[in-house]
């Protein structure tokens, strides 16, 4: 692995920490800023919104120059949200700061991405890797900012700080690796594949759309159906949080060994979908329960591992050089209305209800699933030759 597939690793790390933050954060976030929780809600919508757009640049303007130019240039833009995140204490400031954060996310997570797909490991294995550092980093994201909130309830600063100061040094290890050279393509043997699997692409990037929406989701709003449903604590919400990032970490370990035995995506995208719905389910009706919730939660995160390698192991073979940056695009936008409205829900028709609406989004993904069939214009293959997350 080179000096700068290992920053493109470290950078994907990164955004799982700042990402996940935002879970046990947003009540602190909420106080701080003299807002309702759901209105502090809307700091996770401006994030994607921003993140979205960026990638979008990237996908149809930017893919074919120097990704390690637009990565360091994410990494500085979140570099600087993190600390305006820090030390404002106005509203409309947190809102820039993390629209910011959010054009920075944009450009370097389809950057790293297109990194990745360079390697000279392989395709996959290069993506697989970079996705598995992006799950520690979503492990430790609420682990840091819960067990710092949790000594004290005003260190937002310190929270904030902490990860600008490593987006920092990530940025310095990335500026210091080569660029890697761009592969050609044989553009009349790949257009016909793209042409066929146009229809394929949207339908499957439709369902990417709902599981960033369900996943990202319960990931924000589960410390704070915790708090509410059971009367957890900050940490305690953290550590909920941290476990579920966890088990979807596992999740996508499990899916590259179900890939290597060359199980089909489509079965591994089947299942782990109805294994989610059920779990979710259980998360609103754990019945005052506390460890059926937090049991559920890391099923949840579990099943939803395997969701985005499958799908873009359908969706995105045979596509070009914009396919990573393409896919993060429409999967991302899901993260943009539908963890606020889940807040919304959460805090006017109560935390159980909230939480349903990740259970809903598993429903319609099963719908687009079975909707998508006889779209394939080829058979199947095995992970070892595609892209996952």
């Amino acid at each position: 692995m080179s000096r700068l597939e290992f920053a493109a690793c470290l950078a994907l790390f990164v955004t799982g920490v700042y990402a996940t933050s935002f879970g046990p954060a947003l009540p602190i976030l909420a106080h701080d800023f003299g807002v309702s929780l759901d209105a502090a809600g809307l700091l996770i919508s401006v994030l994607f919104l921003a993140s979205v757009t960026a990638s979008a640049v990237v996908a149809i303007r930017l893919h074919s120059g120097e990704q390690r130019l637009l990565a360091a240039t994410g990494l500085a833009a979140i570099t600087a949200a993190c600390t305006l995140l820090a030390l404002t204490a106005r509203w409309p400031l947190a809102l820039v700061a993390v629209g910011l954060m959010g054009a920075g996310d944009g450009l370097m997570v389809a950057a790293t991405h297109t990194i990745a797909a360079r390697s000279v490991d392989g395709v996959s294995r290069g993506i697989n890797r970079l996705n598995i550092y992006f799950a520690v980093g979503a492990v430790a994201g609420p682990l840091w900012a819960g067990g710092v909130l949790a000594l004290d309830s005003g260190a937002r600063e310190v929270v904030y700080l902490g990860i600008a100061a490593l987006s920092f040094v990530v940025l310095g290890i990335l500026w210091s690796g080569d660029e890697l050279p761009t592969p050609r393509s044989d553009s009349e043997s790949v257009e016909p594949s793209l042409r066929a699997m146009d229809r394929l692409a949207w339908v499957i990037g439709l369902l990417l759309f709902l599981y960033v929406g369900a996943e990202f989701g319960l990931g924000s709003w589960v410390a704070s159906y915790s708090s509410r449903e059971f009367g957890a604590g900050i940490f305690t919400g953290a550590l909920v949080t941290s476990g579920y990032w966890g088990a979807l970490m596992l999740g996508r370990l499990l899916s590259g060994r179900l890939f290597a035995l060359e199980v089909p995506p489509r079965r591994v995208l089947l299942w782990s979908i109805v294994a989610g719905l059920l779990s979710s389910s259980l998360i609103a009706s754990a019945n005052g329960i506390f460890a059926i919730a937090v049991g559920a939660a890391f099923a949840s995160g579990l099943a939803f591992g395997p969701i985005w390698p499958a799908a873009m192991s359908i969706a995105a073979r045979d596509r070009g050089g914009n396919g990573p940056a393409a896919m993060v695009t429409i999967g991302n936008a899901g993260g943009f209305a539908f963890p606020w409205f889940q807040g919304r829900l959460l805090v006017s028709a109560g935390a159980s209800t909230g939480i349903a609406m990740t259970a809903v989004l598993c429903a319609l993904m099963l719908v687009v699933l079975v909707a998508s069939r006889g779209l394939h214009p080829a058979p199947e293959v095995s992970e070892n030759r595609l892209p996952i997350r």
